[in-house]
């Protein structure tokens, strides 16, 4: 399974949110909106292609600032660099 996520930069969980993009047994590209980390509300929406669903996060979901992707490196198991705190 492909995946890519985004994270925007928030660990409390009344603002963190969380975006995957992930393809799906059909074929099909889904995206989930997690909003309040992992036990938080789930929102999924289904997309053709994966770079169909990747444009719609660019432009409905990573407009905020502070979002970033997660890369794979960090997923496997490497430790994360220390975030800088923003005021």
């Amino acid at each position: 399974m492909n995946e890519r996520r985004w994270w925007n930069g928030r660990w409390s969980r009344l603002v963190r949110r969380d975006v995957f993009v992930r393809n799906a047994a059909d074929g099909r590209w889904q995206v989930e909106l997690l909003r309040g980390g992992p036990a938080g509300r789930r929102r999924v929406r289904s997309f053709l292609s994966e770079d169909e669903a990747v444009r719609w996060i660019e432009s409905a979901v990573l407009a905020d600032e502070g979002w970033r992707e997660i890369s794979d490196s960090r997923r496997a198991g490497k430790v994360a660099p220390k975030l800088r705190r923003v005021s």
